[in-house]
């Protein structure tokens, strides 16, 4: 508390630092007590490379599924005038080749061990083929699989042509 002797009535500008310096002094001790504790960390386990392990064989059923369908082996490039895939009709499965009359055995056996959510084909077919005859194909795939399968479209053409 500080006395003005000099002007009477005057307006006294001086600041009270006490409190402010309080203030200072219980925010120092309250980061001087949380700040070793901020810098605890966690003990975590990092596991070691090993160099002499290999890595386990891909899962066979989880295997993605390629269906490639091109003129060459199912000529199906002019409309479809009768029911089902013409005689000869041959189609590649991960590229093993496969006649169209066996297709339904296949599908059944690759997709029956299968989550519903893992029922994934991809069709490859080349773009000059009748889109009745491709649907066919995908009509036996999808009746041996089940109503769950899923369809992904690959645009590759030389993937359709088996390379």
């Amino acid at each position: 508390m500080g006395v003005s002797l000099g002007d009477r009535g005057g307006l006294k500008s001086d600041i009270n630092v006490t409190p402010l310096i309080d203030v200072l002094l219980v925010l120092l001790v309250v980061f001087m007590v949380v700040a070793p504790m901020a810098q605890m960390g966690y003990e975590i386990m990092i596991p070691r490379e090993d160099k002499s392990a290999t890595p386990p064989p891909p899962d066979e059923q989880n295997k993605q599924v390629i269906l490639a369908v091109n003129v060459d082996i199912c000529n199906i490039e002019q409309p479809l005038t009768l029911p089902g895939l013409p005689p000869g009709c041959t189609v590649l499965i991960n590229k093993e080749v496969v006649r169209a009359e066996d297709l339904s055995n296949k599908m059944r056996e690759i997709f029956e061990k299968r989550r519903s959510m893992d029922k994934v084909l991809f069709l490859a077919a080349q773009e000059k083929l009748n889109y009745e005859g491709v649907m066919r194909i995908v009509d036996v795939c999808r009746a041996a699989a089940g109503e769950d399968l899923k369809l992904g479209i690959v645009t590759d053409e030389r993937i359709a042509m088996g390379l």
